[in-house]
């Protein structure tokens, strides 16, 4: 079978898709003393499962790029170099924010109702890209969390991609394994469902997840042939945003995978959906700028913005969000374009500069712009 793993165009729509439900999720928490803040509340908290369809994701696009590639300490070291030159510049950027911000609150200079969220105390872990393994707390640019699973999914790969290599079907016990020990850990002290884990286990809620994307790609050809069932992706996609709230967790996360493995066959088919025909696709290259900003941006416009200006609007704060949603989308492209992607050709020139190698021209012909 022709291999048609350069097209991710309904990933891509999913990727930016799941971005934007995570502002609605997080922005709703800014208006729940509203009518509409408590209805978005009560219908959105699995919006935060769109986080492990992000790593199913990461899985696929990682493996399609860098699986064989990663087999001696260069190439494991280009590798983790070039993740990071992705992820790290924004998340040290948004981090410094908050920083600056705890230091003002320190001072004196400004003002908040939680404190709480900036302990400096939390900063070594932070910029190690630690917090998702044992934090204390959700703090600073919370979000970035997942940035700290991801990395922890980075760290493997190489590990991971020796062992599918000699035989591919052990990514099957690569995912299920993970899982039933999270299920079993999870079990065994009473913390409730690992689809909920974030900063106190969130790298091995990420874990199967992203070996599940792996896997879509090794046996992709599989995949590929499985029956068509038209429309399956758009119509799940809508059933969870819909009445997902009303599943338990754990149900919400094994749709997730099967929306993102049907959006995996279909672009290893290269059919169209209702998500590529309306071009959500093309704004995916927005969706990690979007996904990293809109708490700074919230802060911003929601927390310091709303005390001077919601007392004198009509609605209050909530007349704020689509001043919100203005904002971060102007910000999320100034940052991809003059931040993000400048900071990224720099850091991978320089490594290879270093190294004294030239990009491979597999991975230099598709510019990863995921989140």
């Amino acid at each position: 079978m022709q291999d048609n793993t350069n097209s991710t165009r309904n990933l891509d729509a999913l990727r930016i898709i799941a971005a934007c439900a995570v502002v609605i999720l997080h922005y709703s928490d800014y208006v729940k003393d509203t009518q509409v803040g408590q209805f978005m509340v009560a219908h959105t908290w699995h919006f935060n499962l769109f986080v492990d369809l992000f790593f199913v994701v990461s899985g696929f696009v990682i493996a399609s790029q860098y699986l064989g590639r990663v087999g001696d300490p260069m190439s494991i070291g280009r590798f983790l170099w070039r993740r990071l030159a992705r992820i790290y510049p924004l998340h040290l950027a948004t981090l410094a924010f908050y920083v600056a911000l705890a230091l003002a609150l320190h001072f004196g200079i400004a003002r908040t109702d939680n404190t709480a969220r900036y302990p400096l105390s939390d900063l070594p872990a932070q910029p190690l890209l630690l917090h998702a393994i044992d934090g204390a707390r959700l703090t600073f640019n919370f979000p970035s969390w997942s940035l700290s699973a991801e990395m922890f999914c980075y760290v493997l790969f190489p590990l991971i991609a020796i062992t599918v290599t000699r035989n591919k079907a052990l990514i099957i016990a690569l995912v299920v394994l993970p899982a039933l020990a999270n299920s079993a850990y999870a079990a065994a002290t009473g913390t409730g469902s690992w689809a909920d884990w974030i900063n106190k286990g969130g790298a091995f809620r990420a874990l199967p997840a992203f070996n599940l994307g792996v896997a879509c790609y090794l046996f992709r050809d599989q995949i590929a042939r499985w029956p068509v069932i038209p429309g399956a992706v758009t119509a799940l996609l809508a059933a969870f945003i819909l009445a997902g709230s009303w599943l338990p967790e754990m149900a919400d996360l094994i749709v997730i995978y099967a929306i993102a493995t049907l959006a995996i066959q279909s672009d290893c088919t290269c059919r169209d959906t209702l998500l590529t025909t309306f071009g959500f696709d093309r704004w995916s290259s927005l969706t990690y700028s979007c996904y990293m900003l809109h708490i700074p941006v919230a802060t911003i416009v929601l927390t310091f913005g709303a005390r001077d200006l919601a007392p004198h609007l009509p609605g209050g704060r909530l007349t704020l969000i689509p001043v919100a949603i203005v904002v971060l989308a102007i910000a999320s492209l100034a940052s991809l374009r003059w931040f993000e992607n400048p900071m990224r050709r720099y850091l991978n020139d320089a490594f290879d500069r270093r190294i004294g190698t030239r990009r491979p021209v597999a991975v230099a012909a598709r510019p990863d712009t995921r989140r």
